[in-house]
């Protein structure tokens, strides 16, 4: 039976561990923090809590006009957390059930790589293995200029640590985590700044639902500063730190969120002593199996570059467990990874959008629709928004898309279908949507990019 070793119980090393078991091999997961990693208990689970918390004050806020009298909400923030927690330890006992089900040995320590079968640990043991796979996960960067000592001034772990709500609340980059936690804590009560270096929002993506989120921003009272950088911090008050703008402006808050990005966690890891590759950036170097630079390990997750998104880590992880144990060369399809930000309206994209496609100078054509003229959207108050399907201008197959509106994460998968299974934009418009439902503005986007739009001019 091989023994595979693997470092870390995050999203790529518990699915490692969950999938080699699977297929028969004896597995040792090493961790010593929480199972789960940053996404189940400091990242996308605790986050989207709140944010649900968040959409059910706004959804009494304006029950008015939907004919409901309900008074006006009141916010019990503790009670928020609390809930946050509870959603947390609840999916995190479910994956450690299913690591006991698998029959998983979870060995609770920090681990380094000892060699290409091993793995020492702090207390000075050493797990001996077949294979070892790597995923060690990432971490919050810093920016030099904010104080690492000031509680005041935190990361996105410490954010959601908070015991009572800000009453401002500045953020330090606009990438995905600053703009969900921007949208959810303005919608809670926070007055909410956001300063981004870069010409937009959410870089990663389009500029058209960068801008149509900047917009939403501003309309709920979100300050947004573009092409902006932080020039000083004081924290001489103790009621707030102020914070120096490069525009030559200055923010007074209670709490400072840096959200600056994250890092691969490779450090004292011991990579470089037993040859392991890494960037230039810390992040371990793979081929498309995952396999590294050393024979016999393998490496997966935000440690492996890539999008650092946990869907993305569970294929990674289920591919590098696979080749570990079978020796095979199953290749993890980077090609159609869908993004989801949960703001308001929530953005989502996947494949090869439009900017992508003209960066890489694809003729493409696109399927659009504005979501103001479908009737689930006008239903619930959610007409904010619109659909646009990018299609090869040679053969009409759907290559990608971007949605920005109510579900959009949700319903990005029928583009991301398409694109993986390279289907024509034909197949959507042969394809009966449901009526009233969001999913049909995806249809009427196929139906009026082929001329035959009914709900669409």
């Amino acid at each position: 039976m091989r023994r595979v070793l693997i470092l870390g119980g995050g999203p790529a090393g518990y699915v490692a561990a969950l999938r080699a078991s699977q297929l028969g091999a004896s597995v040792a997961l090493v961790e010593s923090r929480e199972i789960g990693g940053t996404c189940l208990n400091r990242g996308c689970v605790p986050t989207k809590a709140i944010v649900a918390g968040a959409e059910r004050l706004r959804a009494v806020r304006e029950a008015a006009q939907f004919g409901v009298r309900a008074g006006e909400p009141r916010l019990d923030f503790p009670a928020l957390m609390s809930r946050k927690e509870h959603v947390t330890d609840r999916l995190r006992e479910g994956v450690e059930h299913l690591l006991r089900g698998r029959k998983v040995e979870v060995v609770r320590a920090r681990g380094r790589l000892a060699g290409p079968g091993a793995l020492k640990l702090d207390d000075g043991r050493v797990l001996e293995g077949d294979r070892v796979i790597l995923a060690p996960g990432s971490e919050p960067m810093w920016l030099p200029l904010l104080p690492r000592t000031d509680p005041r001034v935190v990361s996105s772990d410490g954010l959601l640590r908070l015991s009572a709500l800000p009453p401002r609340l500045l953020v330090v980059g606009g990438g995905v985590i600053g703009c969900e936690f921007a949208a959810a804590f303005a919608e809670l009560g926070s007055r909410v700044t956001v300063v981004e270096i870069l010409d937009q929002l959410l870089a990663g993506e389009d500029k058209r639902p960068a801008r149509a989120l900047q917009q939403a921003f501003r309309k709920r009272g979100i300050d947004v500063h573009l092409k902006t950088s932080v020039s000083a911090v004081d924290t001489s008050s103790p009621a707030t730190v102020g914070v120096s703008l490069s525009s030559g402006e200055r923010v007074e808050a209670e709490v400072v969120l840096a959200s600056v990005g994250r890092r691969a966690a490779t450090e004292d890891l011991d990579l470089d002593a037993v040859g392991v590759e890494r960037d230039e950036r810390g992040f371990i170097v793979t081929d498309e199996t995952q396999r590294t630079s050393v024979d016999g390990v393998f490496a997966a997750g935000d440690a492996a570059a890539g999008p650092l998104l946990a869907h993305w880590a569970y294929r990674q992880g289920a591919a590098a467990a696979e080749n570990a144990v079978t020796d095979s060369r199953l290749v993890a399809d980077r090609h159609v990874v869908p993004s989801c930000v949960f703001t308001h309206p929530e953005v989502a994209s996947c494949g090869v959008t439009e900017d992508r496609a003209a960066a890489a100078g694809l003729s493409v054509q696109i399927a659009h629709i504005r979501l103001n003229g479908n009737s689930r959207a006008v239903i619930e108050g959610e007409e904010e928004g619109f659909v646009r399907i990018v299609c090869d201008a040679s053969d009409g197959v759907v290559i990608g898309g971007s949605i920005v509106g109510p579900r959009a994460t949700e319903l990005i998968h029928e583009i991301a279908v398409a694109a993986q299974n390279r289907l024509p934009l034909e197949g959507l418009v042969r394809t009966i949507h449901a009526h009233p439902t969001l999913a049909e503005a995806i249809g009427e986007a196929a139906l009026a990019a082929a001329g035959k739009g009914m709900h669409s001019l």
